[in-house]
């Protein structure tokens, strides 16, 4: 669990890296109004997908991991699995709140906090993934989470707005 841990980490701050040259462009040349109407526009169509008003999925790599990933005993599976997954890059994508996230990183949020939102993306997937394992029987945890999908889902959609709103209001100037 620890290399798996680790590499989450790693993944999720390599892809806060990476969105680092796009979020200082795009806060550097587009004005302010441009972005914050990006932002809301890129808000209303992820949440429209989210309700199912919006009939298609943003991209995702919707596959299980290989099992010679998996098998490796020197860690280097776990690491190799935990840093694809805290990129996005392989697995299933349960939300689109991760997309809004990054919408939020690329025209509100300052540019330099791209890879901590990296490394939040990361936090929320260890803890994610801890839980199901410290349950003790992931399929119990699973249909739990299945039940109870849509007020998590709710509940972190208005906390993601909260923050996309405190973002633009410090962007702005008036917090």
């Amino acid at each position: 669990m620890q290399y798996f841990t680790r590499g989450l980490f790693f993944g999720g701050f390599a892809t806060g890296l990476l969105l680092l040259l796009p979020a200082a462009l795009t806060q550097t040349f587009a004005p302010d109004a441009v972005r914050t109407g990006a932002l809301l526009v890129a808000v209303v169509v992820l949440l429209g997908i989210e309700v199912g008003l919006l009939p298609f999925r943003m991209p995702q790599n919707a596959r299980l991991v290989p099992s010679d990933i998996v098998v490796r005993t020197d860690g280097s599976g776990a690491l190799q699995f935990g840093f694809e997954m805290g990129t996005g890059l392989r697995t299933f994508v349960p939300s689109h709140l991760p997309y809004a996230a990054i919408a939020v990183l690329l025209f509100a949020g300052p540019w330099w906090a791209t890879p901590l939102g990296g490394l939040a993306f990361a936090l929320g997937r260890a803890l994610m993934v801890r839980s199901s394992v410290r349950s003790g029987d992931a399929s119990v945890w699973d249909a739990a989470f299945v039940r109870l999908r849509i007020p998590i889902l709710l509940l972190l959609w208005v906390v993601a707005g909260a923050a996309g709103t405190v973002a633009v209001l410090i962007r702005h100037g008036v917090l």
